[in-house]
C-alpha cells in the first residue's frame, strides 16, 4: 500500500500546443523534471482531454474504443478510451465492474477513491503499476477512461507525470 500512497493526492484529435491549460507539477517536479512539456491531446469523438508529455510517450496509435500511447522504451504506456453504458448507470456500478475486471486478472487494488462522476483506482498488476481514472459523461451514458501502465521500478519518474495527467484528464 506505501508503494501507492503518491496517487492519494490525486483528486480525431490531435495534440494542441496550448500548453498553458495543462497543470503546473510539483516543485520538485520542476527540479528534476523541468524540461518535460505537457500538451493537450482532445479527442472529439470521444468527448474527452488529457495533457500528457510528448516527449515522453512520443508514439501514439489508434485502438478499437479509443488511443494507445507509448514510451520510446516500449515499457510504459498510456491509454485514453471510452464506453457506452446503459443509461442511468451510476458511477458506483461502473466502479464496481471495473474492480471485479481487475480482481479478475489477479491486479491488486491498493488505491481507491470516487466522487460525483468519477472514481480512480490504483494499484499492481504483475510488475506493473496502473493507474486509472474513470470520468461518466452528464447524461450517464458512456464512460472515458485514462489507464497508464509503468513497470514499478520506474515509479519515481511517473509520480508526479501521473499526477499532472489525472488532473488535468476531462470528460465532456
Amino acid at each position: 500500500m506505501a508503494a501507492l500512497a503518491f496517487v492519494g493526492i490525486l483528486a480525431g484529435g490531435a495534440a494542441s500546443p496550448s500548453a498553458a491549460e495543462c497543470p503546473a507539477g510539483s516543485a520538485d517536479y520542476r527540479t528534476y523534471q523541468g524540461n518535460i512539456v505537457f500538451e493537450r491531446f482532445d479527442d472529439p469523438h470521444l468527448g474527452a482531454t488529457v495533457c500528457y508529455p510528448t516527449r515522453v510517450f512520443p508514439a501514439m496509435s489508434p485502438s478499437r474504443d479509443g488511443f494507445r500511447f507509448t514510451s520510446d522504451d516500449g515499457l510504459s504506456w498510456f491509454s485514453m478510451s471510452g464506453a457506452g453504458i446503459a443509461p442511468g448507470t451510476s458511477t458506483r456500478e461502473v466502479m464496481a465492474l471495473t474492480k471485479r475486471d481487475l480482481m479478475a486478472r489477479s491486479a491488486s487494488i491498493t488505491y481507491e477513491r470516487s466522487k460525483g462522476d468519477w472514481f480512480v483506482l490504483s494499484g499492481h498488476d504483475g510488475d506493473r503499476i496502473y493507474y486509472q481514472r474513470t470520468e461518466i459523461d452528464g447524461d450517464q451514458s458512456a464512460a472515458n477512461t485514462l489507464f497508464i501502465s509503468i513497470p514499478v521500478e520506474q515509479k519515481s519518474f511517473y509520480q508526479d507525470i501521473i499526477a499532472r495527467m489525472s488532473w488535468s484528464f476531462r470528460s465532456r
